[in-house]
């Protein structure tokens, strides 16, 4: 239902509007109301969707901004007018005094009446009628035509009169568009409120401004944080609330602040601000903004849900920088896997990047929206790794938490478990383990309760597990099991192109991290770089650039610099003659003989003893690097 309220322009025409509306197919649309107009109506209190008016009332309702359709005045109207006048009186002169609106280009009325001189008085305030229809007067008119309130002014002045009136064509059409504008207002407010209310459920402020940097909107959050403010936020300037902030910036140069920390009222917000673009010049801008101690508790809440639901994988195939063609088939042949749900076995030197490619195939795999739980097998002592996998109720040993714990095969369920280091687990761990694999199923320490899981297993190791089965130290059985699918990692030494590409990336990485000097390498120490085997392989590779990025203090580092940052490249023992082709590698040639004493050995020459950076170099856990040397009696 429309509600239209129509202003008549004179007494006579109420009837015909009453007519009208009532002859109309769409007369049950409106509910209406039918006004007298009056000379300088105030206006006030309209309680309509919208209003149709003629001449000064539609004029002052425009520019009030109310809305209002224009009843307006067709040339037939004049014409008929100024027939009426000229039967009424002898006309060689003719004035039209009225609203801008209603006369203006009525003098071309004159190609109809070439006998009589038409002269247009338009008027902009309804203020000024009087005034000009005495200069109408003064210049030797002998009659007005106008509107209702010119024709009771003309008659003051004893001067013929008549009024223009409107045909029931031009109230039809001034209807017909008003309940069009209706229609379109009522859709523009439902869309403006929908807005309103999706900013008003936001959790952060929105403050949009015109171009002047007065605020337009404010949504309800703006109160919420800013408990402060107790006047609404409309109308004032946003350089009331954020001083700081060049508003005049955003809007005419068309800055932009991104998560930028201010204040208002003593609050800290983390704030971004953009310009609104138009067509042809910024309308203004938006503002959001966030406490940041809201920032801070969201945070947390992410992480620990996170850490609820489970471990994710962040790392995909497009992540390994490469250009070799042997890196190339491993990628290939690990994409391959990841479509399939058997289980995988990858071998590889250690700081090859297994786990990050254990991470790329569960992120390949169908598997990808569920957890990822990596565990690595030689970082803890068989008690708390038994327990850590399969779980524990309550009592089932000392120590044991409140209301039992769940293993991270549970965890993993429906996902991928990462096994690393799984050539380090003990016999009756390699037991246990067989039975999961088998059987599809786990039982917590200290109960008696089958859980039945859907885990896929990927297991990754720097041994030569077929050497240890045939040695007794792993189960051929399990092995079977956990090698359905083999992946051989080659060692950074066999890559070719990839070592000068992986320096440039980590050099321009701690350059963009830390913002130090130094950019490139020389020829010089990229050939010396390239002859180095990099026992540590990716991960060496990472701390020598960390270290070189720290102790070069210019753009290009030489020769000089390296032997700095890695004293062992002048080894002999370790620079290589020359390169060795490109192939995917067997079992056997990528773990020739694995001689784990031999390697503590050097790691620990290498770091002077330090236990500590020894086991973060071998990646193991030191209690597992002291166990080692135990028994190797180091």
């Amino acid at each position: 239902m429309i509600r239209l309220v129509f202003f008549a322009p004179y007494p006579g025409m109420q009837s015909t509007i009453r007519q009208v509306i009532a002859e109309r197919p769409d007369h049950d649309d409106f509910q209406y109301e039918i006004i007298q107009d009056f000379f300088n109506n105030p206006l006030d209190n309209i309680n309509a969707d919208i209003a149709i008016a003629r001449g000064f009332t539609a004029h002052t309702m425009q520019r009030k901004g109310i809305a209002c359709t224009e009843l307006k005045v067709s040339g037939y109207d004049v014409i008929a007018a100024i027939q009426k006048c000229r039967r009424k009186v002898p006309l060689k002169k003719l004035a039209l005094v009225g609203a801008f609106n209603m006369v203006y280009s009525s003098e071309n009325a004159h190609s109809i009446f070439p006998d009589i001189e038409i002269t247009a008085y338009p008027i902009v305030e309804e203020t000024q009628l009087e005034t000009m229809i005495q200069k109408a007067i003064a210049d030797g008119n002998d009659a007005i035509v106008g509107g209702h309130t010119t024709v009771l002014l003309s008659e003051k002045y004893h001067i013929p009169a008549v009024m223009i009136e409107t045909g029931r064509e031009s109230i039809n059409n001034a209807i017909a568009e008003a309940k069009l504008a209706a229609e379109i207002s009522f859709r523009e407010k439902e869309r403006s409120n929908e807005i309103a209310n999706i900013m008003n459920y936001s959790f952060q402020g929105i403050i949009s401004t015109d171009r002047e940097g007065y605020i337009t909107f404010a949504n309800s959050y703006c109160h919420t944080v800013l408990k402060d403010v107790k006047t609404p936020f409309i109308g004032h300037a946003l350089q009331e609330y954020f001083p700081d902030l060049a508003v005049n910036d955003v809007i005419h140069k068309g800055k932009k602040f991104l998560s930028e920390l201010h204040y208002c009222q003593s609050i800290p917000l983390m704030i971004n601000c953009v310009p609104i673009e138009s067509e042809y010049d910024n309308a203004g801008c938006v503002l959001t903004f966030q406490n940041t101690a809201q920032i801070q508790a969201e945070e947390s809440q992410i992480r620990k849900k996170m850490h609820r639901s489970g471990f994710t994988a962040k790392y995909r195939f497009s992540q390994i920088i490469h250009s070799s063609q042997i890196m190339d088939s491993v990628i290939s042949d690990a994409i391959n896997f990841s479509y399939s749900d058997s289980n995988i076995l990858i071998y590889g030197e250690t700081g090859t990047g297994k786990e990050l490619f254990a991470q790329s195939i569960h992120n390949s795999s169908t598997r990808r929206n569920n957890p990822f739980v990596a565990i690595n097998c030689s970082a803890l002592p068989e008690n708390l790794l038994e327990s850590e996998l399969f779980g524990y109720v309550e009592g089932a040993f000392t120590g044991a938490a409140k209301g039992g714990k769940m293993g991270f095969f549970e965890m993993a369920h429906k996902g991928t478990i990462f096994l690393d280091e799984i050539g380090d687990i003990s016999p009756k761990l390699q037991s246990r383990l067989l039975r999961v694999l088998q059987e599809k199923e786990i039982i917590r320490l200290g109960n008696d309760t089958v859980i039945p899981i859907d885990v896929r297993v990927i297991s990754a190791t720097n041994k030569n597990l077929k050497e240890a089965v045939a040695a007794g130290e792993f189960r051929q059985d399990l092995l079977y099991r956990l090698d359905v699918l083999e992946l051989n990692l080659p060692p950074l030494r066999k890559r070719g192109a990839d070592i000068s590409l992986l320096l440039t990336h980590y050099i321009e990485f701690e350059h963009e991290r830390t913002g130090c000097r130094l950019k490139y390498l020389n020829d010089r120490a990229l050939r010396l770089l390239e002859n180095y085997p990099w026992p540590g392989n990716i991960r060496e590779m990472r701390n020598f650039c960390e270290r070189l990025c720290i102790l070069c203090q210019k753009d290009t580092a030489d020769t000089d610099d390296i032997y700095r940052a890695l004293p062992d490249i002048a080894s002999p023992t370790l620079l290589q003659t020359e390169k060795q082709p490109e192939r995917s590698p067997t079992v056997s040639e990528e773990f020739p003989a694995y001689d784990e004493k031999a390697e503590i050995l050097k790691a620990l020459a290498l770091f002077r003893n330090n236990r500590s950076r020894t086991a973060e170099y071998l990646n193991m856990h030191p209690s597992t690097l002291w166990r080692k040397m135990k028994k190797y009696g180091i």
